[in-house]
C-alpha cells in the first residue's frame, strides 16, 4: 500500500518536472508567453496590453512578455502570432485597426479565418475619439467647420494615419456631412496633435485622452466625439463635448478595444482558459484604476460571441473601406 502511494506520488512529481522542462506550466498554458503588440510603447494599445498582461501573469502563473513590434505597420507582429505554436506561447493583441488592415489589403490574413480568436474586449466608454482643431482655428463649432468646407471644398487638411481607424472615421464623417476634404498622412495621435499645433494640418481625429491636455491648455478645440454606436453617446474623458450624432451628423464607429489572437486551430479548452484570465483581468480593480481614467476600461465578450463579433465587424469594415475607396487591392 505504502509502495503504491509512493510510486504514484513519484510519478506525479516526474510528470510535473517533465511538463515544466518542456515549457509548460501548472495551469496547462505555456509557461513563457510572448504577446506581440503592433503598436509603439507608451500609447493606449500598449498601456492596455501591459495592464492586462501584468494581471493575467499574476493570476495564471505564466510569464507574460509584451513585445512592441511595429515592423511593416504591425504586419510582422501579426504574422508571428499566426505562425506561433498552438500552446498559446505566442499571441497577438491588437484592436479594430487589424480588421481595417485586412480590409485595405495591407495585411493578407483575416482575424476570424486565419487565427484563433481568443478574446474580444469592447469599450465601456461610449466614445473614444474626438475631432479637434487648433486653439486659434476659426472653427468654434462643428457647424462652423462644415459650412466653411462646403463653401471651400478640398481645402481642409485632415490629419490621418493612412489606412488606420482614424482614416476610416474621418472618411465616414466626410461622407455623412457631404464634405470634400483632403487627407494628410500625419502619423500617430501624438504626431497629429503636434502637426495641428504647428499648422501643417487643419483638423484631426485623435484619442480623447491624448487630446484632453491640448484642449485644457487651449492649444486645441474639440468639436465632436465619435460614438461607439448609433445612439450617439459621449466620452467620459470629455463629457462636455457633444457627439457627431447629437449634432445631426450620422457618424459613429464601433471600436473593439482588444482582439486577442493565437494561431489557428488552438485547443478550445486552452482558448477558454486564456479568455477567462483576460476577462477576469479586465474586471480587476487595479487594472480598472489604470484604464478607466483614460477612457480605456473594457469588458470581454464570451468566446463564441467574440468570434461572431469579429466576423460581423470585419464584414462591416470591408464595406466601409470599399465605399471610401481605401482598398489597396483594387
Amino acid at each position: 500500500m505504502k509502495k503504491s502511494v509512493f510510486a504514484l506520488a513519484l510519478a506525479g512529481i516526474m510528470a510535473c518536472v517533465t511538463a515544466c522542462g518542456a515549457g509548460g506550466s501548472s495551469n496547462g498554458w505555456a509557461k513563457n508567453v510572448e504577446v506581440q503588440v503592433p503598436a509603439k510603447a507608451g500609447g493606449g494599445t500598449d498601456v492596455m496590453a501591459r495592464a492586462l498582461g501584468t494581471q493575467v501573469a499574476k493570476d495564471s502563473g505564466s510569464t507574460i512578455t509584451i513585445v512592441n513590434n511595429t515592423d511593416g505597420g504591425g504586419v510582422v507582429a501579426c504574422e508571428k502570432g499566426a505562425a506561433g505554436k498552438k500552446d498559446g506561447s505566442t499571441l497577438v493583441q491588437f484592436h479594430t485597426t487589424l480588421l481595417i488592415k485586412t480590409a485595405t489589403g495591407v495585411f493578407k490574413k483575416s482575424a476570424a479565418e486565419d487565427f484563433t480568436v481568443i478574446a474580444v474586449g469592447v469599450p465601456v466608454d461610449e466614445a473614444n475619439n474626438v475631432l479637434v482643431v487648433s486653439g486659434d482655428s476659426p472653427y468654434n463649432t462643428l457647424d462652423d467647420l462644415i459650412a466653411d468646407v462646403k463653401a471651400n471644398p478640398g481645402t481642409l487638411l485632415m490629419g490621418v494615419e493612412t489606412g488606420g481607424t482614424i482614416h476610416v472615421e474621418a472618411g465616414l464623417f466626410a461622407k455623412a456631412a457631404g464634405l470634400d476634404i483632403k487627407y494628410v498622412e500625419a502619423g500617430s495621435d501624438t504626431e497629429k496633435l503636434t502637426a495641428l499645433v504647428g499648422k501643417s494640418i487643419n483638423a484631426a481625429m485623435v484619442n480623447a485622452n491624448q487630446a484632453k491636455q491640448y484642449i485644457e491648455s487651449g492649444k486645441a478645440k474639440a468639436l465632436a466625439v465619435v460614438s461607439n454606436g448609433p445612439e450617439g453617446g459621449r466620452s467620459s474623458v470629455l463629457p462636455d463635448v457633444p457627439s457627431f450624432v447629437e449634432q445631426g451628423v450620422d457618424c459613429s464607429f464601433q471600436m473593439l478595444s482588444v482582439i486577442l489572437l493565437g494561431p489557428k486551430d488552438m485547443d478550445p479548452a486552452l482558448v477558454t482558459q486564456i479568455h477567462d484570465y483576460y476577462a477576469a483581468a479586465a474586471e480587476n480593480e487595479e487594472v480598472k484604476k489604470t484604464l478607466a481614467p483614460a477612457g480605456m476600461e473594457m469588458t470581454f465578450l464570451g468566446v463564441e460571441e467574440g468570434l461572431k463579433t469579429v466576423q460581423e465587424a470585419q464584414a462591416s469594415v470591408d464595406a466601409v473601406v470599399q465605399e471610401l475607396g481605401l482598398d489597396q487591392q483594387q
